[in-house]
């Protein structure tokens, strides 16, 4: 199983109801073009762009792909767009996934944390350590349970 792969809306699904990703949809432009896969594809992008900055991580060279472990947050990041698009209250808890998450990609960016390193054959590179682990003098640190999601 790869290690890094791409999203689509059931991934969107598991943090938004249908209902807020329909109203999302039809509240789009009338060319034709879906508005959920633009805003997805437009969510891999930056999680991308926030990983490239990290040169510990190796990037997967297929566009539009993400490490499996950012995908959740990825998913709360696009989450607060898709609510505040179509006038739905952003509560408190929506709120701070969205900045736990910009929070996470800006550790990876930084170095402060990585994220795993593609693999062809999707197995862990044991040089680095994953998104959970954050960087430390004696070495990686896995966080087990409770983590960040």
């Amino acid at each position: 199983m790869p290690n890094w792969r791409t999203v689509d809306e059931t991934d969107l699904a598991a943090t938004l109801s249908q209902g807020e990703i329909e109203a999302f949809r039809q509240d789009g432009p009338t060319d034709g073009s879906d508005r959920v896969a633009r805003l997805l594809e437009r969510t891999v992008a930056a999680v991308r762009g926030w990983i490239s900055c990290n040169g510990a991580v190796r990037m997967c060279p297929a566009p539009g792909t993400i490490p499996q472990s950012l995908v959740s947050p990825a998913m709360d990041y696009a989450a607060f767009d898709v609510l505040k698009s179509i006038n739905v209250p952003v509560n408190d808890d929506r709120r701070r996934a969205r900045e736990r998450a910009e929070q996470l990609f800006e550790k990876i960016a930084t170095g402060e944390m990585l994220c795993e390193s593609y693999t062809e054959d999707g197995t862990i590179d044991e040089g680095k350590r994953p998104a959970t682990s954050p960087m430390a003098d004696d070495g990686a640190r896995p966080i087990l349970g409770g983590g960040l999601w």
